[in-house]
């Protein structure tokens, strides 16, 4: 008799935790890590917590902080005595301070602003960070609230001159920039270290405590020159800001050599070239300023970065570069062909080797060259995430795992297998894909199927665990997905050849490899096919039924449709035409190149019934897009469905609400259910 099964439901959502950071302790003894987490179905309260790994023997996951509040980015100070993190526990981002050895945490600053990305001085006594200031109205409204005055209640009045004056996730942008700020640790006295209108962002010390390096775009007009960040430096005691050469393009995440002669950093040489052209690359050049910046892995042709997409973890932050405690080896995260791995890279040959490469998704990690040990926050296709260890110095050598929150939200479940396919493009190129089978796969019978389409476009689906496709394949659907060119991990070229427009080597790859997968899969019924997708995988869906009906049913989710109006609507629309080449004008000044470029200008040939999904909060694709989507499907008569979702903005389906992730997969199960396999 055959195993029950138990497949993921979309109410698992309330048991799922996951890992956002890994951090080793300065005597290698302990690990420290934040982990999100759900309150109840009540409240549906998203919160994190501080846990710490003790690594000696018989030694477990215990967490260090509590309370219903975020508390974020801990941080060893250099002496090992105490832990920074930044928390929401006073309503706002601030730095507060607990024990190493446990007990109860403080509240370092208390500023009218929000704290943002901060860093120890070698000596433990200070902390470099980032604060944007709250806007003197906003201030004054919250004290009016205090006192009982309706003005704080009442919509404000908005006076904007800029560009970029909203972004999504956060609403509308503080009127100030970020500043520098270092704060004493023992007396908790701050003081502003660079405060010049201009947005500054990941400070660090230099080795020997005299200076502080940063990188901010400071050019006339930093929200359209989007392309011009660079890396500086300010004495650590405050006085003049000075440049640090690197090349006209962006130069970010700096991190400087334990002798304080060499800076690493990221980014790209040319200015004009914008996201869609350009992947980024790992560099090394002098701190003082005297000679030129250096590539490390030039002959590798990938990103030294994490760009995999997931719907549990999201998109992880890439960490700055690594020094090795010699100098002579940086460490970073690279993404390629699927997975997220870590790599080694020589200073003086600007070689690169794999020091960590398995199917999956590296989160974080971290490095113990006394102890020759290799921490790592791992996610693979059967695993959301958990911590393991392996010795650094043999990249066969078997993982040790050392917690269990991902492995616990699996247990017991019956998940789908995936199997890797690679399909051919019509140039001869390589596309790489996924196909998940239902659990209890019958090879014999006929299955129904959904092809999923990756959001950005410049991201990657991944070896790792993904919670919808697995709810899907519970469900009984064959899912299957790739990476079509614009994906990245596979080349500047591959990502690059969508740069002068979308829907054309894109759309081919995907179709290309459709027909792939039904080759290779005689289980799946061809005439029960659906096609669903995110942001662009929401554009690429209402460009595919505006131009094949081969699909049964399509999920158009929070897509970009129209570039005439997604251009002054979305909160960097303004920018988005020079996603499409360096010489790309306006949409008005190439107005005919862009409307047919517009899924919506091709939703008239549409007949697939169509549930279109968007949040009202989101700000990157913002709810027109959709609705013109929804409006022209009605009008044409096709079966067409509209939900949206309060309060949420662009990221829902993987950070939203839990009971409203939870809505949006019965609502995409029920529309494949009743158009693909014809179910009341």
């Amino acid at each position: 008799m055959p195993a029950k099964l138990n497949p993921i439901l979309p109410e698992d959502l309330y048991k799922l935790r996951v890992f956002t950071e890994l951090e080793l302790s300065p005597d290698g003894r302990t690990l420290l890590t934040s982990i999100s987490a759900i309150n109840n179905k009540d409240e549906n309260k998203k919160y994190s917590n501080l846990y710490v790994r003790p690594l000696g023997a018989g030694a477990s996951l215990k967490q260090f902080t509590r309370g219903e509040f975020s508390d974020m980015r801990p941080r060893f100070s250099p002496d090992g005595k105490l832990i920074a993190f930044s928390s929401s526990r006073s309503g706002s981002m601030q730095l507060h301070l607990i024990p190493t050895d446990g007990g109860e945490s403080w509240q370092l600053t208390k500023l009218k602003g929000s704290v943002g990305v901060f860093e120890w001085s070698p000596d433990s006594k200070s902390i470099v960070f980032t604060f944007t200031p709250k806007d003197a109205e906003a201030i004054e409204r919250e004290e009016a609230g205090k006192k009982g005055k309706k003005a704080e209640r009442e919509p404000a009045v908005r006076v904007i001159e800029r560009y970029f004056y909203r972004l999504d996730g956060a609403g509308w942008r503080a009127q100030g920039s970020a500043e520098l700020r270092v704060v004493d640790v023992s007396s908790g006295r701050d003081r502003v270290l660079v405060s010049d209108g201009k947005d500054n962002s990941s400070p660090c010390f230099s080795p020997d405590g005299k200076y502080v390096i940063f990188a901010s775009n400071k050019s006339a007009d930093p929200d359209f020159e989007a392309m011009k960040t660079e890396l500086w430096k300010v004495p650590a005691g405050g006085g003049k800001v000075s440049r640090i050469p690197t090349f006209a393009g962006p130069s970010e995440s700096p991190s400087v050599s334990p002798d304080g002669q060499w800076l690493a950093f990221r980014g790209w040489e040319d200015e004009s070239k914008f996201w869609g052209e350009a992947d980024t690359k790992l560099f090394v050049t002098p701190l003082s300023g005297k000679g030129g910046p250096r590539m490390l892995g030039a002959d590798l042709d990938r990103a030294p970065e994490n760009s995999c997409l997931n719907d549990t973890f999201g998109t992880p932050e890439t960490a700055a570069p690594l020094w090795s405690r010699d100098g002579k080896t940086i460490y970073s995260m690279l993404t390629s062909d699927g997975s997220n791995e870590v790599w080694a890279f020589d200073v003086a040959s600007g070689k690169g080797r794999p020091v960590f490469k398995q199917p999956g998704v590296v989160l974080a990690f971290a490095i113990d060259e006394e102890r020759d040990l290799l921490y790592l926050a791992f996610a693979d296709a059967t695993n959301p995430g958990d911590i393991f260890v392996r010795k650094l110095s043999d990249i066969d050598a078997p993982l040790k795992q050392l917690s269990r929150i991902g492995e616990s939200y699996v247990s017991g479940k019956s998940l789908g297998e995936v199997t890797e396919t690679w399909a051919r493009g019509e140039g001869g190129h390589k596309i790489q894909g996924w196909i998940m089978t239902p659990p209890g796969f019958n090879p014999r019978k006929k299955y129904p199927a959904v092809l999923y389409i990756h959001g950005g476009p410049h991201m990657a689906y991944s070896r790792a665990y993904m919670n919808e496709f697995n709810y899907l394949a519970g469900q009984g659907y064959v899912v299957f997905y790739c990476n079509p060119r614009g994906s990245t991990g596979y080349g500047e070229a591959h990502k690059a050849a969508i740069s002068r427009a979308w829907g054309k080597n894109d759309y081919s790859d995907i179709m290309r490899f459709t027909d792939h997968v039904l080759r290779q899969c005689p289980f799946i019924d061809k005439e029960r096919l659906g096609c669903a997708g995110g942001s662009y995988g929401g554009y690429m869906t209402a460009w595919i039924i505006g131009h094949t009906q081969r699909f049964k049913a399509a999920v158009v989710d929070r897509a970009v449709t129209n570039f005439m109006s997604f251009f002054g609507s979305s909160d960097f629309g303004y920018l988005f035409h020079r996603e499409f080449g360096k010489e790309s004008r306006s949409v008005w000044e190439e107005r005919e190149r862009f409307i047919e470029m517009s899924p919506i200008s091709h939703m008239h040939k549409a007949k697939t019934p169509a549930l279109v999904l968007f949040q009202d909060q989101d700000l990157r694709c913002p709810t027109e897009q959709s609705e013109q989507v929804y409006v022209q499907l009605k009008l044409k008569g096709v079966p067409t469905r509209m939900v949206r979702y309060p309060d949420e903005p662009h990221g829902m389906s993987r950070g939203g609400r839990t009971d409203r992730r939870i809505h949006r997969l019965k609502e995409i199960k029920g529309w494949m259910d009743k158009y693909v396999q014809g179910k009341k």
